[in-house]
């Protein structure tokens, strides 16, 4: 062979090795966790990407939601074939190994990829230490609990709601009855909201959940989830601006009138159904119903807010969290009623706090529209 096509041939030869280095550095690894949550976001948006940056090596993730049947089922099986236990999640298969749990995908993800960047295969196969994973709420869900929660409350006192407790205990009043039995209407009315709107907000978390699978649609909800927040805040330093200016007929966000009238008629009906707890129980049902086209101003974007902290148990959690906070004004009305102090004076009360209410509603929607984009 000529010398000229001998250095030909060589420098090919030096030429495909870097490519071929190139390329055994480039692996797949599977992701088992809450898909559109701020865990999963997380570890695909930042700390994979740093891992690759540190190790040299890229990374396919396949993400796989293990809130889904088929997910979990993949999960179990694919744990099961190297020869481990599901325990928790999130889980994270990269080469021979899977780590289970944060702790241990935190601890191990860099070293797995500078093993293989160092050595062009994956580590030995190691056997996780039996540690329980902590089932504690983290930092970010401690005080991801708080906004919910006041979010709920004031959605409780809000003008749409409010005025509809005091009617309610008005007209149960002037039905007559011992305090027991006005006691058992209150909670079976309390309970027929709780219920009603509990479903409701589970319907549209499982709905939110499963559209924030795509990065766009989870970036699409939370544009829409900060504008509608931030119209909503404007709207309601609007009507502080109109309640100092004595035109609270003028009000914005207040239920119309002929659905607040249709609200009365439902509370007037239920309360004289002969099957009267019952039909106490199931005006709260209509009731909430009707208001959510006021209510829902908070709700929608509380439940955002949950599928973004958390998709599991935890954002389940947060719905009940929410919704007790919902009815604590309620159940405190029933307490003041039970105490003999009259709904004019409790409305008198309110009416003179309105604006302080209301810029606690301006409040939360503006902490909301802020907080989409942070958890």
């Amino acid at each position: 062979m000529p010398v000229r096509m001998r250095i030909i041939v060589l420098t090919l030869l030096l030429w495909s090795v870097p490519l071929a280095m190139a390329q055994e550095l480039s692996i797949t690894a599977e992701y088992y966790g809450e898909i559109g949550c701020a865990h999963c976001d997380t570890f695909a948006a930042r700390d994979l990407p740093a891992a690759e940056q540190a190790s040299g090596v890229d990374v396919e993730l396949v993400l796989v939601d293990i809130l889904s049947t088929e997910g979990y089922r993949q999960c179990e099986e694919r744990l099961a074939g190297l020869g481990y236990t599901f325990r928790f999640f999130p889980v994270l298969v990269i080469g021979q190994s899977a780590y289970q749990g944060n702790t241990a995908i935190a601890a191990n993800l860099l070293p797995e990829l500078k093993f293989y960047a160092d050595h062009g295969t994956f580590r030995p196969r190691l056997v996780e230490e039996p540690v329980v994973e902590s089932l504690a709420p983290t930092a970010a869900m401690q005080w991801a609990a708080l906004p919910v929660f006041m979010a709920g409350l004031i959605d409780g006192i809000n003008p749409c709601a409010f005025t509809t407790l005091l009617f309610f205990m008005s007209y149960l009043a002037l039905r007559g009855g011992s305090r027991k039995r006005i006691a058992f209407a209150g909670l079976a009315f309390a309970a027929g909201v709780f219920l009603s709107y509990l479903l409701i907000g589970f319907g549209l978390f499982n709905a939110l959940r499963l559209g924030g699978r795509l990065q766009s649609l989870r970036l699409a909800l939370r544009i829409i989830v900060s504008v509608i927040t931030a119209v909503f805040c404007a709207l309601t330093v609007r009507d502080i601006v109109r309640l100092r200016q004595g035109r609270q007929a003028e009000l914005s966000l207040q239920l119309p009138e002929r659905l607040r009238l249709g609200i009365n008629a439902a509370i007037r009906s239920g309360l004289g159904s002969r099957a009267f707890f019952a039909g106490v129980f199931g005006t709260g049902i209509l009731v909430s119903v009707l208001e959510l086209a006021c209510t829902g101003q908070v709700y929608f974007p509380a439940i955002s807010f949950m599928v973004q902290t958390d998709a599991s148990a935890m954002g389940i959690g947060s719905l009940l969290l929410y919704n007790l906070a919902f009815i604590t004004p309620l159940l405190g009305v029933l307490v003041l009623a039970l105490a003999g102090i009259r709904q004019e004076t409790v409305r008198l009360y309110f009416q003179r706090h309105l604006v302080a209410a209301k810029a606690a509603q301006a409040g939360i929607f503006a902490v909301l529209a802020v907080l989409v984009w942070v958890y």
